[in-house]
């Protein structure tokens, strides 16, 4: 008696403990361990909001899956990841720049290829010319969201107050900035045409292709102008600044180097444009005080014949090659590029995307108007040929910043600065080539 009823307590035991244990599946309806995906990615407010947001609902949809946000400011995310993908410790999912992939993926192998999860990833939401911008060796370590442009915004309500046409020549930027001064202050400016993070090279680049009809890197990834153009280039530039036309890294410094959109001058209205990738104008729309407009100007011409604007990939959405949950990863990216109710939920805030359902679905919603689209437009009808990566590698953005305050500065003469700055880039391309 006493024997039975011990094995009796025994398996009454072994009951409650593996009625107290959880699976440690997902997916087939009886997984009960949660997925924790971390997703980082950079932006502004508008940006994070409606990411938060489609990340909230694909939770509620997919209980059995969370994602951990991880998200900041341009400013160091780069370092943020290159640190995280040498150490191993990269989130699951990342929002990277078009160039990162020939850094961390020059083979194609350096993140999880789409093309082992296409029963998880819809790649035919694609045009193939679109995705061969992301596809190396045959594998697709990332997927593009969508296409940029460079292109001048302008605060149409600071020109009429002037009565001043907003600007569509460089002649014409350069008059209007003496009576923009004189009715508003000395600490107005027609333009801002620098940026945080490469300083006036992208200028430099839309100056040198509409002038000369050549690319600052050409697409065999090697010095597409000579030393002479590249001077007459930053001797355009210091003229501008000479001026007061646009901002200096100088002024951006008495600033507090703060992004081009959380700069003073600019929230309240006193700075009269801004050379920007249409992506990320609404963060410059969102901090422009009351009773000032932004709107879409003409690529500014009369440098040159050539056309010059600068279009690529904006940004790519990659899986970490040693995730633990490959299959979630492609889901979650797939709810996020291609559901209808995530799409709305981001609208243009990570530009116009490349995914075929999302454009249907924003085109539906009325939702591909405005100044964000129309820049798109704007850009690629005044595209240049397609760039090399290598123009936005964070060692060229450093030696464009770098010289761009030498000149501002006055540590350089325009003429010095083109000579030592070709020398850089000369041997910084080299080595990205190796």
């Amino acid at each position: 008696m006493k024997k039975k009823l011990f094995l009796f307590m025994v398996l009454m035991l072994g009951l409650i403990i593996s009625c107290g244990e959880k699976k440690d599946t997902i997916g087939d309806g009886g997984g009960e361990k949660e997925v924790v995906l971390r997703f980082s990615w950079w932006g502004g407010d508008s940006r994070h909001k409606a990411t938060l947001d489609a990340i909230k609902l694909f939770e509620e949809k997919n209980p059995g899956i969370k994602i951990k946000a991880e998200y900041s400011g341009w400013d160091g995310h780069f370092e943020k990841v290159s640190t995280q993908v040498t150490g191993n410790t990269a989130p699951d999912i990342m929002q990277i720049d078009w160039n990162w992939l020939y850094i961390f993926s020059k083979n194609g192998d350096g993140f999880y290829n789409f093309n082992d999860l296409k029963e998880d990833f819809d790649l035919s939401n694609y045009d193939e010319n679109v995705l061969s911008y992301t596809t190396i060796n045959g594998k697709v370590p990332a997927i593009p969201v969508g296409m940029n442009g460079r292109v001048f915004y302008y605060n149409k309500s600071l020109y009429e107050k002037a009565g001043l046409p907003v600007p569509a020549t460089a002649d014409e930027l350069i008059s209007s900035t003496k009576i923009l001064k004189e009715k508003f202050g000395n600490d107005t400016y027609a333009l801002d045409i620098s940026t945080t993070d490469s300083g006036v090279l992208f200028f430099l680049k839309y100056y040198v292709e509409q002038k000369f009809g050549k690319s600052l890197i050409d697409s065999d990834n090697k010095m597409g102008i000579t030393k002479e153009e590249l001077t007459e280039a930053i001797q355009f530039y210091k003229k501008l600044v000479d001026e007061g036309v646009v901002l200096s890294s100088k002024d951006n410094a008495g600033a507090g180097n703060v992004p081009g959109e959380q700069n003073p001058l600019w929230i309240s209205g006193k700075v009269g444009g801004v050379y920007e990738w249409n992506s990320a104008i609404s963060k410059y729309q969102d901090t422009l005080s009351e009773g000032n407009e932004l709107i879409i100007g003409d690529m500014l011409t009369g440098i040159g014949p050539n056309k010059s604007a600068f279009v690529k990939v904006n940004m790519a959405l990659a899986i970490n090659k040693n995730t633990k949950h490959p299959k979630e990863a492609a889901k979650f990216l797939n709810f996020l590029l291609s559901d209808p109710e995530a799409v709305k939920i981001l609208g243009l805030s990570r530009g116009i995307p490349s995914n075929k359902k999302a454009i249907e679905t924003l085109d539906q919603e009325g939702l591909l108007k405005g100044i964000v689209p129309e820049g798109l437009e704007k850009a690629l009808a005044f595209a240049a040929s397609k760039s090399s990566p290598f123009i936005e590698d964070e060692r060229i953005r450093k030696i464009g910043m770098m010289y761009t305050q030498k000149v501002d500065y006055n540590e350089l003469t325009p003429e010095q600065a083109g000579e030592q700055m070709y020398a850089e880039l000369e041997k910084v391309i080299a080595q990205i080539s190796k």
